[in-house]
This record gives structure tokens, sequence and C-alpha cells, in this order.
């Protein structure tokens, strides 16, 4: 479609629109709303005012708000009535996307869609899907995939509201994790204070954390996961209901912990286990042999046994 014929404040005012709009999207985006705009203009220069009427009437909530805004436009008092049409879920996918989605990947996926404008979301669709699958590289959609593409081309106010609402949708808190890592101002000096902090805060180090830290930090992802690896207290899995740290030293055997190790080992050998085993030399507290660590805490003696026995269901 060739371009309207503009006016020099049309001009210069839909350019303050395109500058609201993402890098990555508007070679997308442009197209479209020439289209709304030539079909204002119906045939004449396109002025500041069919710009503006392009924006309050044709675009949804909460663009048009944030784009009112970036134009200085005040609030037209008759908006309040008009209702939103929204794209229903099923018809939002293309049958060729079908089976290839990974965990909550598509739900994320249309909640972040959910941000863009109506009259705009085929064509952002399009050029998502076409982001997300250079990122899957002919494998299936994935979360974390979801959370880069936001994190990388979705601006404010849009961004925050996207990864809040993943929060809630059964992820990994990504908004909590960038609060973690906010806090350690530097370079790879504060790793291993970031992953001891997202340890903390998660109960492990979820993969989703690792990609995010590693594009905070700049610093290779394959280093992070050798950081984890590494490091025996760093866990890469979600904690169990119970954490079991029984020491094996030589006193502890002695005095009884080598039929309890029998009896964890094979409790945790279960599919269904709820247990993580964890064996060491010593837990620093031989007089109360033998004894084990069950979620942080020490029981020694009678105690230990006793433990052992709720733990193991006897």
């Amino acid at each position: 479609m060739p371009d309207p014929r503009w006016t020099t404040d049309g001009k210069k005012m839909f350019e303050k629109v395109m500058s609201a709009v993402p890098d990555a999207m508007r070679d997308a985006v442009k197209p479209k709303l020439m289209e709304l705009l030539a079909a204002r203009a119906k045939g004449k220069p396109v002025t500041d005012e069919v710009v503006k009427k392009m924006v309050v009437e044709d675009l949804p909530e909460p663009q048009k708000s944030v784009l009112m805004q970036v134009l200085g436009i005040k609030k037209p008092t008759g908006d309040k009535g008009k209702k939103k049409v929204v794209t229903p879920a099923a018809e939002a996918v293309s049958p060729a996307a079908q089976g290839q989605w990974e965990g909550i990947s598509q739900a994320m996926f249309e909640r972040m869609l959910g941000e863009v404008p109506e009259t705009l979301r085929d064509v952002f669709r399009g050029k998502l899907m076409d982001i997300l699958k250079q990122k899957a590289q002919g494998g299936t959609f994935k979360e974390v995939q979801v959370v880069e593409i936001v994190n990388e081309i979705v601006p404010e106010p849009f961004k925050s509201a996207i990864l809040k609402a993943f929060s809630t949708m059964g992820g990994v808190d990504v908004g909590a994790v960038e609060k973690i890592i906010s806090t350690y101002p530097g370079g790879s000096e504060t790793l291993i204070s970031i992953l001891h902090a997202i340890q903390g805060q998660f109960g492990y180090i979820p993969g989703e954390a690792l990609k995010l830290l590693s594009q905070k930090k700049n610093v290779f992802l394959s280093t992070l996961y050798r950081l984890v690896t590494s490091y025996q207290s760093f866990r890469t899995e979600p904690p169990k209901q119970y954490t079991v740290t029984l020491c094996n030293g030589t006193g502890c055997l002695v005095k009884g912990t080598d039929p309890m190790i029998k009896k964890l080992e094979e409790k945790v050998s279960e599919h269904d286990s709820q247990i993580t085993l964890e064996k060491v030399r010593c837990l620093g507290c031989c007089d109360l042999s033998p004894a084990l660590m069950v979620n942080g805490e020490v029981y020694g003696g009678d105690a230990a046994q006793a433990k052992l026995a709720e733990i193991l269901g006897e």
C-alpha cells in the first residue's frame, strides 16, 4: 500500500506514535497503523488530528492510554462505555503451532499477546511466533523462551505487568529473580551470592533463573551451570518434602547410623519418594550420635530414631 500524504504536524505526530513501539515490532506494526490512518484520512493528507483520532478510537487499553500520554492527549469523557473485544484463546494459535508447547508456555504466550492492541494482535502474533520459533530451533516452545521475548522486546509498563502475571501462572516468579539480581550490583564476583539468594527464595535454582542471570550479568550460561554443579550446596531440582542429612562418620557408624542409611536409601529409591538423602562425614554434633538433620534441624539418639520412623511411616 502506498504511503499516505502527510501534513508536517501529522508526520511528526505519527513519528511519536512509532517511537513508543518496540524496535523489533515497528516493521510489523507500521503497515497496520498506516492502513488505519489511510481509512480515516479518506484520500486527504494525514494531519495530527487524524493520528490522534486513530489512537483514541481505534486502539484499545492499556496501549491507548500510554500513547495518549506520549502524545499529550487528554482522555475523552465519553470513553467509558466502550467495550473491549477479546480474541478467543482457542483461535489464537495457528494449527501448525499446536502440540509444540511445553508446560504453560502457550498460556504465557497468550498472556503476553493480551497486552497488544487488538487491531494489531494478528500482526504481532506472527512476528512473535517467528521469534519464538527461532529460539526453539525446531524443538518445543518453552516457558523460558517466552520470558526471554518479554524481557528483550516488550517495553515498560507492559513488561512488568506481563512478568507479574507470569508469576501467578505456576511458573518461576521472574520478577523475584530480577529483584534479587538488582540487589547485587557488579560483575561475576556477585554470582555466588546471587545463586545462594535465588536458592533461598525458591528452594532450588531454576533453569529460568540461570538464563535470566546470564542475560543480566552478561555471563555465559555454561559458566553458570558449571558453578551450580560444582558446589554440592546448590540444587537444580525443587526440594522434596524431607531433606535428610545423615552422618556416616566413624563415630556415628559405630553408634548405629549404618542401618538408618540403608533404610533411607531403600525409601529414596522408590519412584514417588519425597526424601532427598545427603551423606556427610560429620555434622559437628558427635555427642548426639547417631545424628541426622531433617530440613535443617538436628536430631540425635532416640530423637533421631523417632524422626526417622516418622519420615519412613513406620
